[in-house]
């Protein structure tokens, strides 16, 4: 399979651009004025991503102001409260402090020396992912935050896109023959997923390549906005599409790689399986988020390889 057409990556504000009030805090938390700056690809926030090399030690830096995106800051906000409560691992960067100022928030992780995975995905690259998503959630039952919401909740308006499909009046222009024909029994089927994402396990709920760096160390998951406590296959679920669109093996290939998932009841994956493929069929047929104009392919793109795996799963 050839790299994916639509690959994870937005466009980024530059760090030059970002108010001068987050550049100076940036500084401080830096110790000194950075000597260089790299601008960073990857992900989809409009707002910066950087490596300052500052006076006292190198810092990665997030920020992103309401102007950009409404949504943004306060994806950072909650981030901020999620990386504060991980305890001190190989397995994700250290928050060193945060800025907010109620329109631009910003936040300051020590510097990982890492790369994002090859692609198409190395086999042994994406076995070491793998082994690292099991330590991850190993390192993280049960949750060591009181302050994440379970799944169920935290997702509760995120999954559940067939059942809206299905009493939609007019089917959707562009929605999939199959998905159109099958509404009302993936509805049904997509009704069972909080059930099945029931767990005291931390995730990070969006596990794809731009999120994951291949450091020194082994393996570092990085942007955790998304967290939510709930079961292991969930994470695997969300993270196979991007996968086999990046030339790696199919979903189901790679949730053998996981012991848990790959013990998972079949109905709960299968439930799973439903929200998160409606999520990205449903989310695609959308208008282009502010400051996003590449989101909507790559949910596309992931949403036909999520269907191709559903229909497989449930031989409809």
């Amino acid at each position: 399979m050839t790299p994916p057409t639509a690959p994870a990556v937005g466009v980024h504000l530059p760090w030059a651009r970002v108010p001068e009030p987050v550049q100076v805090w940036a500084a401080g938390v830096g110790g000194g004025t950075p000597g260089a700056v790299r601008d960073l690809a990857g992900g989809f926030s409009p707002g910066a991503t950087a490596v300052l090399e500052c006076t006292e030690r190198d810092i990665f830096v997030k920020a992103v102001g309401a102007e950009l995106n409404p949504d943004s800051p306060a994806l950072h906000r909650r981030e901020a409260v999620v990386s504060a409560a991980l305890p001190r691992s190989r397995l994700f960067p250290r928050l060193l402090g945060t800025y907010d100022d109620g329109e631009w928030v910003a936040l300051a992780f020590e510097a990982i020396d890492g790369r994002p995975p090859r692609h198409p995905w190395e086999p042994g690259e994406l076995a070491a992912a793998a082994e690292a998503l099991v330590a991850l959630h190993g390192a993280l039952t049960p949750s060591p935050s009181a302050t994440v919401a379970p799944a169920f909740d935290r997702l509760r308006d995120t999954f559940g896109a067939w059942s809206l499909l299905a009493a939609a009046v007019d089917v959707p222009a562009g929605l999939d023959p199959w998905v159109a024909h099958h509404l009302d029994v993936l509805a049904e089927l997509e009704a069972g997923w909080p059930e099945a994402s029931e767990g005291e396990t931390l995730l990070h709920c969006d596990v794809r390549s731009d999120n994951l760096l291949f450091g020194p160390d082994g393996v570092v998951f990085v942007d955790w906005p998304y967290a939510a406590v709930g079961a292991p296959v969930l994470d695997v679920v969300i993270w196979a599409p991007s996968v086999a669109l990046e030339g790696g093996p199919p979903p189901d290939e790679l949730l053998a790689l996981h012991p848990v998932a790959r013990r998972a009841d079949p109905d709960a994956v299968r439930a799973l399986l439903a929200a998160v493929a409606g999520f990205f069929v449903a989310h695609s047929l959308r208008p282009p988020p502010p400051g996003l104009p590449t989101l909507r392919p790559f949910q596309a793109a992931q949403g036909e390889v999520a269907l191709a795996w559903l229909r497989h799963r449930t031989g409809w």
